[in-house]
């Protein structure tokens, strides 16, 4: 079928160009004026009396032929054999027509037969190669309903024939060869007949070159039934001129049909299906077939008393019953397979019916469902707290349950992700477990999960929530004999007055939000005063966006001395936050909302780099300061960002800062948390020649034990050590670290000193350096600068702190 697309755009495509080319659109309107002039024409034959007007019809033969080839060229149909075959017959027609015309005019009687007859009766293998080659460029195989059809029609034609033509032949008295040339002509009508009758049937006359076509097949037979007829009952033409007229008109019919633009895409049609008989296709078919009972029951000329026309019309008859019940038959067995496939089709759409009722299911299932867990997902938990609240008992008795994993990325991060989607799994049929029956269990995001209660009666939400938290004290057993300790923080709300989904879900979200921040582990209950703190951090996170495009960040500086000899050593950078309209924001309240907002990977490379910049500012204007180092704390998110130590090296490369000069403090508990990534990033930065500092040690896994493993060049004893009294204990625990970190040739720092008595009990049990309010608080860039020229005596002999 492409190649024959292909060629119907071709001829498509011949045809417009050929178009554009004649003024006013010639082609489109060739045929009508080419019908219209023939009429005139064949008016003039039938006004005219002269023998001349005999010479007309050879005229208009020639005129159909030269047009066939003309509309061939303009339209091209592919492939155009059939209409060329056309044109050859439509030729011998004109040769012939020349021949007899010139008889008629020249007043001599036409003898018979005559070349004419020779070239009249070779015609007609042309239209018919001509009809079955059309037909076959349409392909899909035989169309045996259309050839039955066919084959209906031509044999009721034939009785009508027999009856008519033949009969008054065979009856007369004419030798052979005029009785053969005689008989041949009917036949060729027929076998005309039986090839366009097909044709009719097959193509549906879709198109209006193939309505020309036909109409053209309808003069010619009816042109040669009126004069074949008449002359085998008479033994001369009757109404002579009517049937030249009908010849003559059947003439312009194919040359219209030619002309025609449709005429293209006479080749390219796709039969229609011929299965099923329309009314009006079993009307066609029933009328021929009473023609023959007709005649026999009637005695058309007498035909029942003569045995052999008797016989044959009979014989005509039969073949023709035979054709009605291989007909019937096709239909019946067309019709057993139209109902076997409408049986097929109704299982089918049982199937089909079934499958989609199981996939619509499964689809409902799925989107109120979480794939994971199975448990309920945020769309089902959103539309059951929705009808909880719709009801009027609800504000008495509904608790609302959010649930969050703690530290359950860094499982996913150390365990890696199978392992963290098998936790949330054995986690949500924990969670189920502790539920009641009645109860609402849902994912509702990562690993986050929420319950609703309804109908607690007299059991408080908190205590209920109690029981989520004692589900996870014993460990999770995982694949692989693997034990996982984790914790959960549970945010709770009891409903006590109608409210809205979206408001007691973020009732709840604010209460979860502050068992993480009060420490973990724990269920808190709503207060509207959390609801206050939670606006006040949200406004930080907003104001915070826009701290470092206003400069509202500042770096201060704390100095580091060595206890021994008071010198200053090195400078720790702190940040500082100033609000126009506020006073100053401590960085314990606005750093975890930086690292909560990831806001901390901005700022934290504003601080480095400042940090840098200060730095070789000092070592420049300074000239004892040139030892002098830089520490920078740095976040656990920073620390894990793949592109921290790409960030470092920049800034040292940007600001000339010497890698040794700069110290990045780290805590205890990043260090160990995740140690893969940290120590992989540690040791990137290590070999940049830039020194890691542990700070706060002591308040994370206090275990000395780690100093060993860690990447570490420095230790920062935390303050609490520092500021307590001063007891055995306390002073037992400093030395051990200062041992250890003697052993371990690390550097050791101790934080938080405010008191004579703190410095001097640090001295004397050999702690190298301090820092802290006794010495100096934290100061801007210019004191600090003022601090080192006027007032701190440098130690060029340890450049490497």
């Amino acid at each position: 079928m492409h190649g024959d697309e292909q060629a119907a755009r071709l001829a498509s495509g011949h045809s417009e160009d050929t178009q554009a080319r004649l003024p006013g659109g010639i082609l489109n309107s060739a045929w009508w004026w080419f019908l219209a002039a023939g009429a005139v024409v064949i008016v003039g034959y039938l006004v005219v009396t002269a023998p001349v007007r005999h010479l007309i019809s050879p005229v208009l033969a020639a005129c159909a032929t030269a047009v066939i080839l003309v509309g061939v060229r303009w339209h091209r149909p592919r492939p155009s054999r059939s209409w060329y075959l056309f044109a050859a017959g439509t030729g011998l027609f004109t040769v012939a027509d020349v021949i007899f015309g010139g008889f008629q005019a020249a007043g001599t009687l036409v003898p018979f037969p005559s070349p004419a007859d020779v070239l009249y009766l070779a015609a007609y293998p042309c239209f018919a190669a001509g009809l079955v080659s059309l037909m076959a460029a349409w392909g899909r195989g035989v169309r045996w309903g259309a050839v039955l059809d066919a084959g209906i029609i031509t044999l009721g034609m034939s009785t009508l024939a027999w009856a008519f033509i033949v009969m008054p032949y065979l009856r007369g008295h004419l030798s052979a060869l005029p009785l053969a040339v005689s008989l041949a002509y009917p036949l060729a009508d027929l076998l005309l007949l039986g090839l366009a009758a097909k044709l009719v049937l097959v193509s549906g006359l879709r198109l209006p070159a193939l309505a020309l076509f036909t109409a053209w097949v309808g003069a010619t037979l009816a042109a040669d039934a009126l004069y074949y007829s008449t002359l085998a009952a008479t033994g001369a033409p009757i109404a002579a001129d009517v049937s030249s007229s009908l010849w003559m008109a059947s003439y312009l019919f194919l040359g219209a049909g030619a002309l025609h633009p449709s005429m293209a895409r006479t080749t390219q049609l796709v039969p229609r299906s011929q299965e099923r008989l329309s009314r009006a296709r079993v009307s066609v078919l029933t009328l021929p077939a009473l023609f023959g009972p007709v005649l026999l029951i009637a005695d058309v000329g007498g035909v029942r008393g003569q045995a052999i026309h008797a016989v044959a019309i009979a014989s005509i008859m039969a073949a023709l019953t035979v054709l009605l019940v291989v007909r019937i038959t096709l239909l019946a067995r067309f019709a057993e397979v139209q109902a076997d496939q409408a049986q097929a089709r109704a299982r089918t759409a049982e199937d089909a019916l079934r499958q989609r009722t199981s996939l619509q299911q499964q689809l409902t299932h799925q989107a109120f469902h979480d794939a994971l867990t199975g448990l309920a997902n945020r769309a089902l938990f959103v539309q059951q707290l929705e009808h909880a609240l719709s009801r009027p008992a609800a504000p008495r008795n509904t608790a609302l349950l959010l649930i969050d994993l703690d530290g359950f990325k860094d499982i996913n991060d150390s365990l890696s992700h199978p392992v963290g989607d098998e936790l949330l799994i054995t986690v949500g049929h924990r969670l189920l477990g502790a539920a009641r029956r009645s109860d609402t269990v849902a994912r509702v995001g990562g690993d986050e999960f929420a319950v609703l209660a309804e109908d607690l009666k007299e059991t408080p939400a908190k205590t209920y929530a109690q029981r989520f938290l004692d589900r996870f004290r014993e460990p999770f057993a995982l694949s692989g004999h693997r034990s996982v300790f984790i914790t959960a923080s549970i945010g709770v709300v009891t409903i006590t007055e109608p409210t809205t989904f979206n408001d007691a879900l973020r009732d709840a979200d604010i209460a979860l939000y502050t068992a993480k921040e009060r420490g973990r582990d724990r269920a808190e209950l709503f207060d509207p005063a959390m609801s206050l703190g939670r606006q006040s951090r949200a406004r930080i996170a907003q104001d915070l966006r826009y701290a470092l495009p206003r400069d509202e960040l500042t770096v201060h500086y704390q100095p580091v001395i060595h206890l021994p000899t008071g010198r200053v050593t090195s400078v720790e950078a702190l940040l500082r936050w100033e609000r126009e309209g506020h006073s100053p924001t401590p960085p314990e309240v606005f750093v975890p909302v930086a690292e909560e907002t990831g806001l901390i990977h901005p700022i934290g490379a504003w601080v480095l780099r400042e940090a840098c910049r200060h730095g070789r500012h000092l070592h420049h204007t300074i000239p004892k300061a040139q030892a002098l180092s830089v520490a920078v704390n740095v976040s656990g998110q920073q620390l894990k960002d793949h592109r921290f130590p790409d960030t470092v090296q920049q800034v040292l490369r940007e600001t000339g800062f010497p890698p040794a000069s700069l110290i990045l403090e780290i805590t205890e508990s990043t260090l160990v948390t995740d140690t893969d990534t940290t120590s992989t990033h540690t040791r990137a930065l290590r070999d940049l020649g830039v020194r890691i500092s542990i700070d706060d040690f002591g308040t994370g896994y206090s275990s000395l034990a780690y100093l060993r493993d860690l990447p570490a060049d420095i230790v920062k004893i935390d303050q609490s050590f520092v500021l307590r009294g001063g007891s055995d204990t306390d002073n037992s625990l400093i030395q051990a670290i200062l041992d250890v970190g003697h052993a371990l040739e690390l550097d050791v720092i101790a934080e938080g000193i405010e008191t004579p008595h703190q410095a001097e009990r640090l001295r004397s049990l050999g702690c190298p350096h301090g820092q802290g309010f006794y010495y100096s608080p934290p100061m801007a860039p210019k004191a600090l600068e003022a601090y080192l020229v006027t007032q701190a005596i440098l130690t060029p002999t340890r450049p490497h702190l």
